[in-house]
């Protein structure tokens, strides 16, 4: 699969952002919104203090900058915390309305192979490898690993070298170690690490032979990402430094159009039927519907064939629209078990592209399939409300 990534100047709301557009096989298929002068705090840590326990929340009020709190919940081994204790905390989700930033204090610094925390000491493996690699890394990985550190092998781990591998757990090992040993040293509300800005985690997921080109119109973008190649190994891709004042870059690529189409409700397949997505509090409910054909298919025939397209295009906007929680598809008269049983296995295999832990759970008893993704920041709608 081929991918690229372009990050532009991008305008919202009479306001000047930054866009990231990913590509895969020229399909976009992740938009991410958001300001190099105020990055998003998700993933950074800090040295902050308890200003309270509320045992009916089993939670602790923690404050991490002098003007900022979260929560953090409780777990058995929180027992002994009391208020006025200074503990080092990462920010587990972002504030979200009238609710609080969520922390926590198993800390987790991410590789672009292998993840590490403070939590459990176990090494997993991501899902989505196959029993064979999983035994392959097992082997390589478990002598070397720090037993007092968690360790989670990503997907693209398959595609590293032994040493790549290696190197990397090593030195993501130690900086977390390292952070662990200042969090007892610094002063409250020190930032103990900064996140990766969002167009590098993007890039991260993109390593190997599959990232054919990264282009960019933000000079200090460009080095950075200049830099970051640098340290890879096998990244054939070009990159570029786009500086046309003619046209602007977020127009060659049609970025305003493709904004305003997942923001709507209504997406349009292929075989003439659409999809309507409608985000509300509790759920993301998506109907699917037959719309205009003229072709010459038998209405069974349309229905699989609308069915299917959705099945893919679904995978694809929660993607585009960072949609997570419960979700919920009525497609087309799934009553036969057959069918069910082919959507199923067809929306599993395309959520497997999907960086985010994604569940296809099963169809209810009223034929709607269900859905859940992992919450791991602002949908694009919540991101553009408040912007």
């Amino acid at each position: 699969m081929k991918k690229k990534l372009i990050v532009a100047a991008f305008p919202v709301n009479e306001k000047q952002e930054l866009a990231a557009v990913l590509y895969e096989n020229d399909s976009p298929v992740e938009f991410r919104i958001f300001n190099a002068e105020e990055p998003s705090i998700l993933g950074n840590i800090y040295v902050g203090k308890i200003e309270k326990i509320q045992k009916s929340l089993n939670a602790a009020f923690v404050r991490y900058a002098p003007d900022q709190n979260g929560y953090l919940p409780l777990t058995d081994a929180d027992k002994d915390l009391k208020a006025g204790d200074e503990i080092a905390v990462q920010i587990e989700k972002e504030a979200l309305k009238m609710k609080l930033p969520r922390l926590t204090r198993n800390l987790t610094i991410p590789g672009q192979y292998i993840v590490v925390s403070s939590g459990r000491p176990q090494l997993n493996f991501s899902h989505k490898l196959s029993g064979d690699e999983k035994i392959r890394l097992k082997r390589l990985l478990a002598p070397e690993r720090n037993e007092q550190l968690g360790c989670i092998v990503r997907t693209n781990a398959a595609e590293a070298s032994d040493k790549t591998l290696l190197e990397e757990m090593q030195s993501v090992s130690e900086q977390l170690l390292r952070i662990m040993d200042e969090a007892a040293h610094r002063t409250i509300y020190t930032c103990l690490y900064h996140n990766e800005p969002v167009w590098e985690r993007m890039l991260q997921r993109c390593s190997g032979e599959d990232l054919v080109r990264f282009v960019t119109d933000q000079p200090d973008i460009y080095e950075r990402a200049l830099r970051w190649k640098d340290t890879k190994e096998a990244s054939e891709a070009v990159f570029e430094l786009y500086s046309d004042t003619m046209v602007d870059l977020f127009r060659i690529y049609n970025m305003t159009t493709l904004f305003q189409s997942i923001r709507g409700k209504q997406v349009w397949l292929k075989s003439g039927g659409f999809l309507v997505i409608e985000q509300t509090e509790a759920f993301t409910a998506v109907d699917v519907n037959t719309g205009r054909y003229n072709g010459n298919k038998t209405y069974a025939e349309l229905v699989e064939l609308t069915n299917r397209e959705a099945a893919v295009e679904i995978a694809r906007q929660i993607r585009l629209r960072q949609i997570s929680g419960m979700i919920l598809v009525d497609f087309i008269n799934t009553k036969e078990a057959a069918q069910k049983e082919a959507l199923l296995e067809l929306m599993r295999e395309q959520c497997k592209r999907d960086p985010v832990q994604t569940t296809v759970v099963d169809f209810t008893a009223l034929n709607i399939m269900e859905i859940t993704r992992k919450k791991t920041g602002k949908s694009l709608q919540e991101q553009v409300q408040t912007l």
